[in-house]
């Protein structure tokens, strides 16, 4: 029955009757649809005409027992669910073309859709989805549960779901009733014992589902790429759930690969997986990881992750972030404390000790203990000890602990130029008595040798310094100079003053160091001595004639040409003549050689002394000629000078009387001197009789 309200009241009209009772009902804009035992009819409100009839398939089960089911998905769009089957039917509008006596629409069936269970509810999803409740009959005798399928038009299922139903093994087909909402397509399922509601997924349930199947990868994927439509999740709470996962099998390296992505900038949750990490006693896992900017952590939990290595013993790695971590984001005190304690009380190798100790000296650094850290650098032996004592101004430090001696071993050059650039603040004295000490750990040799290369250094840069030491530095250098000839001893000796001579003299001869001896001789006065040296033992005519020439001693002289010719060797008596030049008269050498005596090249030699004799001659010569010249030249000049007039004037006075020279009446004889000096010659000069000024005495 149909009714309406009209002008004179509610008016009511049968669309149907006749066919036995009505089991379902949907009215949709002006179409109403009804099912009934024979089939479904669609009545159109607007033309009062029933518009089509969609009979029950004579193949399907009794509808007694198995009642239709629809609903309108849309203005025009029903759906019928009847036994096993779904049917989508359209309504369409008819053409102009068509009958006037039909009705104004058509119904079309677009699908019909197969299932394996007999629908017992129906209703529409979006995006073109069907959902239906199944019912499936008893199955070798035992009840089968009601299930929840979706499909799309096509019919491709896209979820099926088991439902737990109170009282399921009793009930039938006819027994369940489902109704959607169309807002918010929530389902509500009405059993005789029990009501569902089912509501549509959402990406929060698709989270959860994959995270109940530990598909974690998947979830944050969804979760990345859905994130604004997400209400319950958020990245990083699926990203924790993942984390404790993945630490729960045991997965520590890939769940410390993955907390940068998930916990970003977010310094309590950081915080959080450090302590889990460290209950897990994998923190050193995690290290490499954990940020020190961008968030920058509590300090403990940096204090955490260094002494986690030191626990496990990996000590490289420890090294490692204690210089690469910025040292002001932990306590450096609270992690030198677990080290020191780690030294006193855990027993370990010598590289693994030398590896802590350089660790601790750069806490140390770090916590600006420059004196500790200086200390430790020393004892290692660690080239950084002398960055830190020039950029810090640590000498102060050095003295005691033999560590001047330790800075010389480790790198000689560096310990020496860092010495004598400052022996302001590391006084000589204060070096030379380090290295003078005995210690049983350390050969005196090398003490010694490296006492001789500080103070031979100190002497290149400057003679003066340590002048106090120069006595010792004689025997230093008879010791360690390897140069030839004993150079820098020669260098010593010639340049500074501040030595015994004897006790120098003493050294070389001891030494057999002869032309350091022919020097000494020299100096002390004995040139007999030292030219004695050249000739008997170093055998060197040509430096016995310099040696005379240098000293220019008739006594010399003859005492060279004495052992020359005494010597019987003609090689000295050769190179006499050959060298001996003017200083002495030839004669003198000649008429000392012995009778008889062969010597080779003489008649060379004396050709040389003839020549140079000669040259000497013309030189001379040359020489008057050139003399002559010039004092021919320079009288000319001072006559025409002399002969010079001088301009005098009224400004000049007598040095004598101190008068005018020239005055207005007057005008006397004066004389004028060189120098400008002026006299009057009558009385002034008369009277004192001199005969040059007596100003300047010229």
């Amino acid at each position: 029955m149909f009714t309406e309200k009209g002008f004179f009241g509610v008016k009511r009209s049968i669309i149907h009757a006749g066919e036995g009772p009505i089991w379902k009902i949907s009215w949709r804009n002006t179409f109403i649809a009804w099912a009934n035992d024979m089939g479904v009819k669609i009545f159109d409100t607007n033309s009062r005409k029933l518009i089509t009839k969609i009979q029950r398939d004579p193949k399907s089960p009794s509808p007694a027992d198995h009642h239709c089911h629809l609903c309108w998905y849309s203005d025009v769009t029903l759906l019928v669910g009847w036994a096993m089957t779904i049917k989508i039917c359209q309504v369409r509008p008819r053409t102009s073309s068509d009958s006037p006596d039909l009705p104004p629409f058509y119904v079309e069936v677009m699908n019909i859709i197969y299932l394996s269970h007999y629908v017992s509810g129906i209703g529409p999803q979006p995006e073109d989805k069907i959902i239906s409740l199944g019912y499936q009959p008893p199955e070798d005798g035992q009840p089968v549960r009601p299930c929840i399928r979706i499909t799309d038009f096509n019919g491709d299922e896209l979820s099926l779901e088991e439902l737990s139903i109170k009282g399921y093994e009793t009930c039938g087909p006819n027994d369940y009733n489902m109704s959607v909402l169309t807002y918010d397509h929530f389902v509500y399922i009405c059993a005789p014992t029990d009501l569902i509601l089912a509501k549509p997924r959402d990406m929060d349930d698709r989270v959860d589902w994959l995270k109940d199947r530990l598909r974690f990868d998947e979830a944050l994927e969804v979760v990345r790429v859905h994130e604004r439509d997400l209400r319950k999740h958020s990245f990083k709470s699926v990203g924790q759930k993942y984390l404790a996962h993945l630490r729960s099998v045991g997965q520590f390296e890939k769940c410390a690969e993955m907390c940068s992505s998930i916990l970003k900038d977010d310094a309590e949750a950081w915080q959080q997986e450090v302590m889990a990490f460290t209950n897990c006693k994998k923190l050193t896992v995690l290290c490499p990881y954990i940020p020190t900017k961008s968030p920058v952590l509590k300090p403990w939990a940096y204090e955490l992750a260094l002494s986690s290595f030191l626990v496990a013993h990996e000590f490289a790695l420890f090294d490692k972030f204690v210089r690469n971590w910025p040292p002001e984001i932990y306590g450096q005190q609270a992690v030198i404390n677990y080290l020191k304690k780690m030294l006193s009380e855990v027993k370990l190798s010598a590289q693994e000790n030398k590896s802590l100790l350089k660790c601790l000296g750069l806490l140390y650094e770090y916590q600006e203990d420059f004196v500790n850290s200086l200390y430790l650098y020393i004892k290692l032996s660690d080239p950084k000890a002398f960055a830190l004592i020039d950029r810090y101004n640590l000498f102060a430090s050095l003295e005691g602990d033999d560590k001047i001696l330790r800075l010389l071993t480790l790198n000689e050059e560096k310990a020496i130029d860092l010495y004598i650039n400052n022996t302001d603040k590391i006084p000589v004295s204060t070096v030379v008595e380090d290295l003078m000490k005995k210690d049983k750990k350390i050969k005196s040799s090398v003490r010694t040798e490296l006492l001789y290369k500080y103070l031979d250094a100190l002497f290149q840069v400057d003679p003066e310094l340590g002048f106090e030491y120069h006595e010792n530095m004689i025997q230093l250098y008879a010791e360690y100079d390897t140069t030839k000839g004993k150079t820098k001893l020669m260098r010593f000796l010639r340049e500074s003053t501040s030595y015994p001579i004897d006790k120098a003299y003493e050294i070389c001869a001891k030494r057999k160091l002869y032309e350091q001896q022919v020097y000494l001789l020299t100096q002390m006065g004995r040139p007999i001595q030292a030219l004695s040296l050249l000739v008997d033992e170093i055998k060197d005519i040509t430096a016995a004639i310099e040696f005379c020439k240098e000293q220019d001693d008739k006594e010399l002289w003859d005492s060279l040409l004495k052992k020359a010719t005494e010597s019987n060797k003609s090689s000295f008596i050769t190179g006499l003549l050959q060298n001996i030049g003017t200083h002495i008269n030839p004669k003198d050498l000649i008429a000392r050689i012995p009778n008889g005596q062969r010597i080779e090249g003489l008649r060379d030699s004396l050709v040389k002394i003839l020549c140079d004799y000669k040259l000497q001659i013309h030189l001379n010569e040359g020489c008057k000629r050139v003399f002559v010249n010039d004092t021919v030249s320079l009288s000319r000049k001072m006559r025409a000078l002399a002969r010079k007039g001088t301009h005098i004037d009224e400004r000049n006075n007598c040095q004598k009387c101190k008068n005018m020279i020239i005055s207005d009446h007057d005008a006397k004889d004066v004389t004028v001197f060189f120098c400008g000096h002026v006299f009057h010659n009558r009385p002034c000069l008369e009277e004192l009789g001199k005969n040059y000024c007596i100003s300047c005495h010229k």
